[in-house]
């Protein structure tokens, strides 16, 4: 008796353990997908022309964010503008309810957007946090005109915002605005539907500030506004010729992230999206937080810094060798300028302080980090022996130096 006692004690402790393993793993699986930053992920373009590499590249992302469709199941939506003639762009919105990768018609409005966009498009896939979660389409990319100027935008959100400070910050800047420029829905809001009103009210308010100055002025309200509470700002946003793409989140971990493609100075197209697709790492371009981007075809991007409404300033720069070191053939080294620079100089040194090697440095200098390949050979294409030497990045006056070890 007293053994059969201790058998069901026993059972009855390793339920109690199952059951409380259980709701610890529901509850902290529910709250990553409250907080997490794979709140939504989001994908942008601008270019110049659509060309058959760059169809090819755009299907390759694409299938790519349709697999983050696991983590982000509430839909899907694609928005871009296209041209009915010769002077006016038109809008297009399309929107899927199941999941990206249980959905065919994701695939058909991708090549749709492929075939008929005219110069950006923008995609989405959803994990609801705020208003309906599931059983409707993904409300994503939103769609809004301003009232007082010449200008509609396409915009998709990746991330969360507190709904009662943003609904009560909206009503501050004015009363009525809700009414004039109503949300998509009401009275059970989507955080992103209303921050994109918010934006757009910014737009509409401040007629002397260009779009970027609205961007960075509705973004440091928004600080203010929500206090302490957290709060992920990132989106893509598109007129139909230029991309804005932000970075900007109020958590101390678990942060968003934003990234640009491809990893060049000047391009026919620029690429922003939530995290790198499908490509090597190396060919996508961190961009850091608190920064809003600017994006045009063959332009390089303009990056203008928001700091708790500090105003912008120079980001610092980085210089580091990334693999391998010690090296044996060639080694990759990488640097990021974070600010414009007038002067530029990457040279190569031996121990004694002799000049091994310099790097042809043309201007424009680029602000996306840059890597460059290192092969051992000196200036008069020689091989150079085996030991130490020191890289030295020189911008303007700063002066950065890291140490390499060559091994034969």
């Amino acid at each position: 008796m007293p053994m059969q006692k201790i058998r069901r004690s026993s059972y009855l402790f390793i339920a109690i353990l199952i059951t409380v393993f259980l709701i610890v793993f529901f509850v902290q699986k529910t709250h990553k997908r409250i907080t997490s930053s794979h709140n939504c992920r989001f994908w942008g373009i601008i270019f110049s022309e659509m060309s058959v590499s760059l169809a090819d590249t755009v299907r390759a992302h694409l299938d790519s964010l349709r697999s983050l469709s696991a983590s982000n199941p509430d839909g899907w939506g694609f928005g871009y503008f296209v041209t009915p003639d010769t002077s006016d762009l038109l809008a297009i919105i399309t929107r899927g309810e199941p999941a990206a990768q249980r959905d065919p018609r994701y695939v058909i409005e991708l090549e749709n957007m492929i075939k008929y966009t005219k110069h950006c498009g923008i995609a989405h896939v959803r994990s609801g946090t705020s208003g309906p979660s599931s059983g409707i389409p993904d409300p994503h990319p939103f769609l809004r005109r301003s009232l007082n100027r010449d200008f509609e935008m396409i915009l998709a959100h990746n991330g969360n915002i507190p709904v009662k400070q943003l609904l009560a910050l909206i009503n501050a800047i004015n009363p009525l605005y809700i009414e004039l420029n109503p949300p998509d829905y009401a009275p059970d809001y989507v955080d992103s539907d209303l921050y994109t009103v918010f934006i757009m009210e910014i737009i509409d308010t401040y007629l002397n500030l260009t779009i970027e100055d609205c961007i960075v002025t509705a973004i440091t309200k928004l600080d203010s506004a929500i206090g302490l509470s957290a709060g992920k700002f990132n989106f893509v946003m598109s007129d139909g010729t230029n991309i804005w793409a932000l970075n900007y989140d109020r958590s101390l971990v678990d942060r968003s992230s934003l990234y640009l493609y491809p990893n060049v100075s000047e391009s026919a197209f620029w690429i922003a999206a939530s995290v790198p697709l499908d490509t090597l790492n190396i060919l996508w371009a961190a961009v850091p937080n608190s920064t809003l981007v600017v994006l045009h075809p063959n332009e390089s991007p303009r990056f203008i810094r928001i700091l708790n409404n500090e105003p912008p300033g120079p980001l610092a720069p980085q210089f580091d060798i990334i693999y391998p070191n010690p090296f044996r053939e060639e080694v990759n080294i990488r640097y990021c300028l974070g600010q414009n620079a007038t002067s530029l100089a990457l040279k190569i040194f031996d121990i004694n302080g002799r000049l091994i090697k310099e790097f042809a440095m043309p201007a424009p200098y680029s602000l996306l980090p840059t890597t460059i390949t290192w092969d051992g050979i000196d200036t008069q294409e020689r091989k150079v022996p085996s030991g130490i030497y020191y890289c030295v990045l020189n911008i303007d006056d700063e002066s950065l130096i890291r140490k390499l070890i060559l091994i034969r």
